[in-house]
């Protein structure tokens, strides 16, 4: 038993060390493959938990590759960019209402652009069509934007604040987990 887990703790110990030694290398492209990984993840896990009776319930991969792709090309990428810009513009510091203001950024400035921009593209890339993605905007932007406020400010908080830079990105994903899957359900219950 104690082999196994020495085992497993140097798989850890190791995928940690490789984690780290490609975010000194390639940050932006090791934030973007860990981003389409857990997206596609959580598109899996939405499938297998809520099957869509427009697929018959059948696993729908292109949805996966849709949400692996906007993880890729604009999740990782724009979020690594997004909070190195607002170190640099809000740095975390003594100042009173530091911490505010960094939040508020995140959740007025990037959350409501981003939530429209990850519609839209995910919509484009399952296949529907510019129509369908506009309408599916319109049927569930509010409602995903008004949960994303709730779910994650208080995270957000966090990660912002206390979480190191090379690290947010990573942070925000494994959370993020959760919120693909919640996601993910509610676009196909509400297409």
């Amino acid at each position: 038993m104690s082999e196994r887990r020495g085992t497993t703790k140097n798989f850890l110990e190791k995928l940690i060390a490789d984690y780290n030694r490609n975010l000194q290398k390639r940050p932006v492209l090791t934030k973007a493959v860990t981003s389409a990984s857990i997206a596609a993840l959580g598109d899996i896990i939405s499938q297998a938990l809520f099957p869509s009776p427009h697929t018959k319930h059948r696993f729908w991969w292109r949805s996966t590759f849709a949400y692996a792709t906007f993880g890729f090309l604009f999740n990782g990428p724009l979020i690594h960019h997004f909070y190195i810009w607002l170190d640099k513009l809000v740095p975390a510091g003594k100042k009173p209402g530091t911490g505010i203001k960094r939040v508020l950024f995140d959740r007025l400035i990037l959350a409501p652009p981003y939530l429209l921009l990850f519609f839209y593209v995910v919509a484009i890339l399952e296949g529907l069509g510019s129509d369908v993605a506009i309408q599916k905007i319109r049927d569930t932007f509010w409602t995903a934007l008004k949960m994303n406020w709730r779910i994650w400010t208080v995270f957000q908080y966090i990660n912002v604040n206390y979480v190191p830079l090379q690290y947010r990105v990573l942070v925000t994903n494994m959370v993020s987990l959760i919120w693909t899957v919640y996601i993910a359900a509610k676009r196909r219950h509400d297409a």
